[in-house]
């Protein structure tokens, strides 16, 4: 019989924390999300309220400043080293409609992924979605002023682990329209290409949201075909 702390000790590293981080309820992880999200938009929309005045305070410019230097994807952000910030660009939203509906889709992909990845691993596919949207977004958007923001990166990889995982379970596209998962995440796929490729509607983030389903999908392999996550 195997002593039980003797088998702790021949865990690694990233499996002791990943056992201790498991253990806390999932719903810590599901509203510390979105409370960092709630309050990185409510600084947003703080400095915004000063946009079009002519004066704004010290504290609205230096707040200013700290948000686009750690919240926003960009290459300026890239150049000066800020490299944090393709991650951390996926919890700023300025807009209420892209935070109230990324906030909506997140909270309803969000509890199943995390009961089938548990804490560790789910925080690995959303943190590191995130970040390969970002730059898969820069890459594709070559503009040097270009830059971009929000969590859809992230989501859409969810969306796409969950298509890939239950690829008959129903989704509800734009939360009205019931379909396969499988059908409502191609759609979403081809859309997004198409919109890359076009620039038909250049204020929405395409490149990033393919590279958000892509990264879903690249988890989802190397998960049950490479046991790897």
């Amino acid at each position: 019989m195997r002593h039980p702390r003797r088998h702790w000790q021949s865990l690694g590293p990233f499996q002791r924390f990943s056992r201790r981080f498991n253990n806390l309820p999932s719903n810590y992880l599901l509203f510390g999300i979105l409370g960092i999200n709630g309050i990185i938009f409510a600084a947003w929309s703080y400095v915004q309220v000063f946009h079009n005045t002519a004066y704004r305070p010290p504290s609205v410019k230096w707040l200013t400043r700290w948000l686009q230097d750690n919240f926003i994807n960009s290459y300026e952000n890239l150049r000066n080293g800020r490299f944090w910030t393709l991650v951390t660009s996926t919890f700023s939203h300025a807009q209420p409609g892209h935070a109230l509906f990324n906030g909506l889709t997140f909270w309803f992909l969000a509890p199943t992924a995390l009961a089938v990845l548990g804490n560790a691993h789910f925080l690995v596919l959303y943190l590191g979605s995130g970040a390969f949207a970002s730059l898969v977004s820069l890459v594709w958007n070559k503009e040097r002023n270009y830059h971009s923001h929000g969590a859809s990166g992230a989501i859409y990889a969810l969306a796409s682990f969950f298509a890939f995982a239950a690829p008959r379970a129903q989704f509800l596209l734009f939360f009205v329209v019931p379909m396969p998962a499988w059908a409502c995440i191609g759609s979403i796929a081809c859309f997004d290409v198409y919109n890359a490729l076009t620039r038909r509607f250049s204020s929405l983030d395409s490149a990033g949201h393919v590279g958000g389903l892509t990264a879903g999908a690249i988890y989802w392999i190397m998960r049950t075909r490479f046991r790897l996550l």
